[in-house]
């Protein structure tokens, strides 16, 4: 509701709690409280009188233009507020609703309700039996002995049928609200509001019937155990809630409450027939709802024993000893005292006038008497009605004792005799200017700050001369009061306007903003302010009434406050001293808690609500994490005043909540990564490194600690999390560290490294322990991923080709013109390297993936996969442990199974104890720097510096820059399937082969197409060998001679390898899974030692002929060893010319082929004989050769002429290097000749 403890008019508030019975849902009930928003003031002309006649001294006749203002709470007052009662009633709790389904109490209701279907049959309103009036009944009359202390006990049956029913008395039926007027709850709080006026008056006098009212007193001890009240709910002692609530309520009584009159509350009903009468006498004192009051002197109250007694209680009775002795005294103060309870009770009736007479005559008597306490009091409550008369538009004057009250200590002195007020009414109208809103307005705008520093000091001179000392709580929610007041007064320029008067009645905002104009009035400043709202700090230890949960209702609203006037460093001091005193209180109960419950202090309550569940069936009605909802809203707004924005929001924040699915999936899709959730990561990692920068780095630690600890002792396992989570990105370097940087380590010790990451993990096995399986934190470095890079396959790497490269080989492959090194694009072996890496469609590719972690222990990532900008596409995720402070490689496999362009933009990981997320790229180094130190404020960003030249320089150099991160991305040409062949088997015994140098042999070679649907229709095969690099080595020198450079060119001309293939065979083809044989052949070269077969293939699917466009090819590479030994050496050569005896002797043949055979002469007989010899020695030996025959070829070619030149005799000089002899054969070729061979045998030398 409206209601707010900061609001200067929270004494002008009815304090009104709404308590659920029987059954009834959770939901139910927050839409039965919705319809009373709004309606927390009433008009007294709205409101019908009681028509009883001893009823009428609070009858809203009397003042019709008033109002009544609730506070409707669910939660019944704690003892520490209820024992400041009579001199704060307004704290007592004066009227208990009972809120109850009408559902649930119709024929065949379920336990669950089953809204739909009762609505089907029984309509949206249903009538209700005796049975469930009898029932309704009973919770009233069990409500008014658990809330005796209450003047008015209500039931509200919501959605009830009333139009053929009569209800009894405390029974009141809300229709649904299809079938309710506008006015209805309007009419249900009239009704409240009347009884509420009605019982009053027993009250008033009661309270006029005391003989004396004490001050609220300081006790030496708590009134509670800190904090301990809300364990108490989880204790299972009592299944009926109406039995806990009088356990609470009698514990929450004041201590001081006359024994005798805790006795006679009991019996007092609300009821028209239970009614107390009016006393008939002085002498008769009926009893009172007020605690610390007495009846009689006899009974004074009673007092804890460490307190000492007053002095005025230990002396003698001095009745009758004139007007100035001791007992006229206390009469007198008491009936100033009574005068002031009697007007809190008029302003809580909306009486003003009444409540501003019986103020000033009690006002009055207590400042005649010295009486501090009281008559500060008094004059707050006036304030509050001169405020009250503001916001209704009504004429006021403001009474001559707030004048006074406003003056100067100096000017005051003089004055105290004539401006003391006679007591009377007429104190409103001792000027004889007419009453005027306006002209009060600024008047009282001008009095508030002197007149609330006077009330402040008339409670601390209470303090210091008087045993009314005000507790701690009063004090300082006072003071809260006042400072809220001036702060809301002050942004309007130092004027009280109707928006600031809707803001602290009603607690709406104010939309107006504060001008530059001048203040009208001397209106305090922004510090002056802040001084007076510091007198209203608790200091630890000096008061012990103050209970922890008081404590941290002061702080938060000192906090509150603060940050209104703007001093948020102020702001975060007070926080901080909040939650140092919040986090003892807060373990200190979990551990009185776990005590009476029986189980270990580290058990948290999570897990004592699922045993309860298990033995006794008790369900909560409150999911986990809502209960907690607004403690981590107020641990955040903690961390956001010293810099530290917990929680990404926008589309980061979105894209966390969308990440969280089953990562066990093996083959998993991750959604694409546009350019704006980049974006948000980048504004995200700028601003975390910011504020790193902004304030204090030790302090924020600090904070975040007692965040994490105050979760721990909840606990709140999600703000565990998420704390834990934040301090680790708070602590560390926040960069991404480039090759030569070393300075990337956290801020926190290796141990409190350790300690958090292992609290992380042990909360979210917790956790799932629990079932609460979607709890994680949200991993705190941005800069994972440092770089993907595809990793290429020597055989399936795919070689683009233009179309001329395809024509280039169907050529000869000898060029005469060109020389003997043609360009061969097929030649090149390995992976080629593209403006963009290549990878096949359908096939699975490798990546090899670097990981960063800045931190002192082991990262363990249970799945990661790429992330791409296709949807469609399959990666496998793969678990890795990234080590303590490294950079690491992880190689993860995807396929894309379509064609076109394709870009990664980083990887989706899965890592322990955190949020399945992605993360971008960024490949580059980078850092956040500020140049000079920082003084902004929290919750400001700081820029990064401007680029300039300079650094622009260093970055192209690989020196970090300090402008905002670059993401990248890794972009992949996807290219249609490919065949895939690989080498089956080869005739060769491990690829190896010995030969002869000069000799040749040849041996097959068997391919295996192992695609299932693409069909290799172009082979291709080339060959390298060891000579072609040396040869091409020294061919490239020019210090050569052109006969040495002819003789290493051809030998660079004879290849070693040939694919023998017949002139008519068609190309090669291989279909899916099918295989082809090729005969390759290999020649002994002199430095031959090895050589590669490479297969290029590829599928092209149209006629060479037709292609038009570029293709890619795949280069499978055989490795041959060949071994070539040294055969035949030709060690010496000589020229020689022929002698004129062949000359003569090819004339004598000629002559004797053409002469007549009686015209030859007969050889002589010497030359016969050594022939005849030669040849039969010749033939003996095996080797016999016919010289004629020998030189048959060479001497018909010799002239006839002794000086022909044309021809000469080779002597060639041959050795046998191989072991065993070889047979060689020489042929000497010869253009117009045919070939002739001597051949021979050549013995190893």
């Amino acid at each position: 509701m409206r209601g707010n403890p900061l609001s200067i008019v929270d004494p002008a508030r009815v304090r009104v709690v709404f308590v659920p019975v029987g059954r009834i849902r959770h939901s139910r009930l927050s839409s039965f409280l919705e319809r009373f928003e709004g309606e927390d003031v009433v008009q007294l002309r709205d409101v019908s009188p009681d028509s009883r006649p001893h009823t009428t001294m609070f009858s809203p006749l009397a003042f019709p233009a008033g109002r009544v203002l609730f506070d409707i709470r669910t939660s019944v007052p704690p003892a520490a507020h209820l024992a400041l009662s009579p001199f704060e009633i307004f704290r007592q709790l004066f009227i208990v609703v009972a809120v109850a389904d009408g559902q649930n109490y119709q024929p065949h209701s379920g336990i669950d309700g089953q809204d739909t279907e009762v609505a089907k049959k029984y309509g949206s309103d249903v009538a209700l039996s005796n049975d469930a009036l009898n029932s309704l009944l009973q919770h009233r009359q069990h409500l008014a002995s658990e809330f005796s202390l209450a003047l008015v006990h209500q039931v509200l049956v919501f959605d009830c049928d009333i139009s053929d029913q009569r209800l009894p008395d405390g029974v009141a039926a809300v229709p649904s609200p299809a079938k309710s007027k506008t006015t209805a709850i309007k009419t249900v709080m009239c009704d409240l509001t009347s009884q509420f006026l009605a019982e009053m008056t027993s009250l008033a006098k009661s309270l006029q019937g005391l003989t004396s009212i004490e001050s609220p007193k300081v006790p030496r001890q708590n009134i509670q155990r800190p904090l301990a009240r809300y364990f108490d709910s989880s204790r299972p002692a009592s299944a009926d809630p109406h039995q806990q609530m009088h356990d609470a309520q009698r514990n929450d009584h004041r201590m001081s409450m006359p024994a005798h009159l805790l006795a006679n509350l009991g019996s007092r009903s609300s009821t028209p027939e239970g009614r107390p009468m009016c006393p008939s006498s002085g002498a008769e004192t009926p009893p009172t709802l007020v605690n610390g009051a007495s009846s009689s002197p006899s009974s004074p109250p009673s007092r804890p024993a460490d307190l000492p007694r007053p002095t005025s209680r230990d002396r003698a009775s001095l009745q009758g000893f004139g007007s100035n002795s001791l007992s006229e005294r206390e009469r007198t103060k008491h009936r100033g005292r009574t005068g002031i309870v009697l007007g809190s009770l008029y302003l809580l009736a909306g009486r003003w006038p009444d409540a501003v007479r019986e103020l000033l005559d009690g006002a009055t008597v207590a400042k005649a008497n010295n009486d501090h306490l009281w008559h500060g009091k008094a004059l707050d409550y006036l304030l509050v009605i001169c405020l009250l008369y503001a916001w209704a538009e009504l004429d006021f004057q403001i009474p001559q004792l707030l004048h006074a009250a406003a003056e100067k200590p100096s000017s005051g002195s003089a004055k105290a005799s004539k401006d003391t007020p006679t007591g009377s009414h007429a104190d409103l109208k001792n000027t004889s200017v007419p009453p005027n809103r306006d002209t009060s307005l600024k008047v009282l705008s001008g009095l508030l700050p002197e007149l609330v520093t006077s009330i402040q000091n008339l409670c601390s001179r209470a303090w210091t001369f008087s045993e009314d000392k005000l507790p701690q709580l009063s004090f300082s929610e006072s003071g809260l009061r006042y400072a809220r007041l001036l702060t809301v007064i002050e942004a309007s320029n130092g004027k009280l306007t109707d928006a600031n008067l809707n803001q602290v009645v009603l607690n709406i905002p104010s939309q107006s903003e504060k001008t530059q104009a001048a203040q009208v009035t001397a209106f305090p400043s922004k510090a002056e302010i802040t001084a007076f709202l510091f007198r209203s700090f608790p200091s630890p230890g000096t008061d012990d009434s103050l209970t922890t949960a008081d404590r941290t209702r002061i702080l938060a609203g000192i906090a509150f406050i603060l940050a209104e006037l703007g001093y948020h460093r102020k702001r975060a001091h007070v926080l901080k001293e909040l939650l140092e005193g919040l986090v003892p209180a807060l373990v200190e109960a979990r551990k009185t808690g776990a005590a009476e419950m029986g189980v270990h202090p580290a058990a948290s309550l999570a897990s004592l609500d699922a045993a309860l569940v298990g033995a006794q069936g008790i369900r909560p009605s409150v999911p986990y994490g809502e209960e907690e909802t607004g403690v981590q809203s107020f641990l955040k707004m903690v961390c956001s005043v010293y810099g530290i924005n917990i929680g990404r929001g926008g589309s980061a924040a979105s894209e966390n909540k969308a990440s969280l699915g089953d990562s066990s999936k093996a083959n998993q899709t991750t959604a694409a990564a546009p350019s704006d959730r980049i974006e948000a990561i980048i504004q995200y990692a700028i601003r975390q490194a910011s504020d790193r920068y902004s304030g204090s780095l030790d302090i924020k630690i600090d904070i975040l600690r007692l965040c994490i600890n105050a979760c721990e002792a909840l606990p709140d396992l999600e703000g565990v999390l998420r704390f834990s989570a934040e301090l680790l990105r708070i602590s560390g370097s926040g960069i991404a560290p480039g090759p030569e940087d070393n300075d990337g380590s956290p801020s926190l010790s290796v141990d409190d490294q350790l300690r958090f990451w292992n609290n992380i993990s042990r909360t979210v096995g917790a956790a799932r322990q629990l079932g609460l399986k979607h709890l994680a934190a949200d991993y705190w470095d941005e800069f994972l991923v440092r770089g993907i890079d595809i990793v290429p396959s020597a055989s399936r790497s795919p070689i683009p080709h233009a179309r001329d490269d395809l024509e280039s080989v169907t050529k000869s492959a000898v060029d005469a013109n060109n020389g003997p090194f043609l360009y061969n694009p097929f030649t090149q072996s390995g992976p080629v390297k593209t403006v963009k890496p290549l990878v096949v469609s359908g096939e699975e590719a490798v990546f090899r993936v670097r990981l960063q972690n800045l931190y002192d222990f082991d990262l363990e990532i249970e799945s990661i996969w790429l992330g791409s900008s296709d949807n469609n596409y399959d990666a496998a995720a793969q678990s890795v442990i990234v080590g303590p402070y490294r950079t690491q490689s992880v190689f993860l496999s995807a396929s894309f199974p379509k064609n076109g362009s394709v870009s990664i933009t980083g990887c989706t990981a899965k890592i322990r104890g955190c949020l399945e997320r992605w993360f971008p790229l960024f490949d580059g180094p980078w850092s956040f720097k500020v140049g000079v130190k920082s003084t902004q404020l929290p919750g400001t960003e700081l820029q990064p510096e401007k680029p300039t030249q300079k650094r622009d320089s260093q970055q192209k150099k690989g020196t970090r820059a300090s402008q905002e991160p670059v993401s990248s991305s890794l972009v992949l040409d996807v290219i249609p399937a490919l065949p895939d062949i690989t080498l089956k088997g080869i005739t060769l015994s491990q690829s190896a082969i010995m030969l002869l140098e000069g000799e040749t042999k040849t041996f097959n070679v068997t391919l295996f197409n192992a695609s299932k649907s693409v069909t290799a229709d172009l082979v291709l095969l080339t060959f390298q060998d060891s000579t072609a690099v040396q040869l091409r080595a020294a061919i490239a020198n020019k210090e050569l001679s052109p006969s040495d450079l002819h003789e290493l060119e051809l030998a660079a001309a004879r290849q070693s390898l040939k694919w023998l293939r017949e002139g008519d065979e068609p190309p090669p083809r291989i279909e899916p899974e099918g295989e082809i044989a090729l005969k390759i052949e290999v020649a002994g070269k002199s430095g031959l030692s090895d050589a590669n077969i490479l297969v290029s293939y590829a599928h092209l699917g149209v006629p060479r002929s037709e292609l038009k466009e570029r293709f890619y090819t795949r280069q499978l590479s055989i490795p041959l060893t060949v071994t070539v030994n040294a055969s035949i050496d030709i060690t010496r050569t000589d020229l020689l010319p022929f002698t004129p005896s062949f000359a003569w002797e090819n004339q004598q043949r000629q002559t004797a082929h053409s002469s007549p055979p009686s015209t030859i002469k007969s050889e002589p007989a010497s030359i016969a004989t050594r022939r005849h010899s030669s040849m039969t020695a010749r033939s003996k030996s095996h080797k016999f050769i016919d010289n004629e025959h020998r030189f048959q070829a060479l001497l018909s070619r010799l002239g006839l002429s002794p000086n022909d030149k044309s021809h000469c005799l080779l002597c060639l000089d041959c050795r046998n290097s191989w072991p065993t002899p070889l047979s060689i054969s020489i042929q000497v070729l010869s253009p117009s000749t045919t070939t002739t061979s001597s051949p021979t045998t050549q013995t190893p030398t």
